[in-house]
């Protein structure tokens, strides 16, 4: 498989930490439905806001090797309830963005991510200067090497 879902709320960054990593151009665009490309699955936020649609992220699941959790530091509220990464039959880390605001609370991010049932390490990220992508960027060949043997 080699793929990997990226759940979160709404303006968390999923598609922006895609096109970094993909080496794009980063810009903002409004995921409206799951975008599938060659490694990811972008599910659109709301897709986590609205719990009606979690069945669309569990069926998105089977689809991938991994699943990438997003929490924004800026925000004083998580998407996800309790306990919410269980429902996964697949490893799944959290990433936490744009810690380079002066709003961003980290220690908060990750109290939610933890929260979810999430386990550490976390990867704190930033799209300004490119904290944290190192880490996401060898996990990502990691699974490519997987996928191509």
């Amino acid at each position: 498989m080699g793929k990997i879902l990226l759940i979160g709320g709404i303006g968390v960054g999923k598609t922006s930490l895609k096109q970094m990593l993909m080496n794009e151009h980063v810009s903002y665009r409004k995921t409206q439905v799951l975008d599938f490309s060659q490694l990811f699955i972008d599910c659109p936020g709301e897709y986590l806001e609205i719990p009606r649609f979690y069945h669309v992220l569990i069926d998105a699941s089977h689809q991938v090797s991994e699943i990438w959790a997003l929490q924004d530091a800026t925000k004083q509220r998580t998407f996800y309830p309790p306990k919410f990464a269980k429902v996964f039959n697949k490893p799944i880390i959290g990433i936490i963005t744009k810690v380079d605001l002066a709003q961003a609370n980290v220690e908060q991010a990750s109290s939610y991510l933890t929260y979810a049932g999430i386990p550490e390490p976390f990867y704190p990220t930033s799209i300004i200067d490119e904290k944290g992508y190192g880490p996401l960027r060898m996990r990502l060949e990691a699974l490519n090497e997987f996928r191509n043997h």
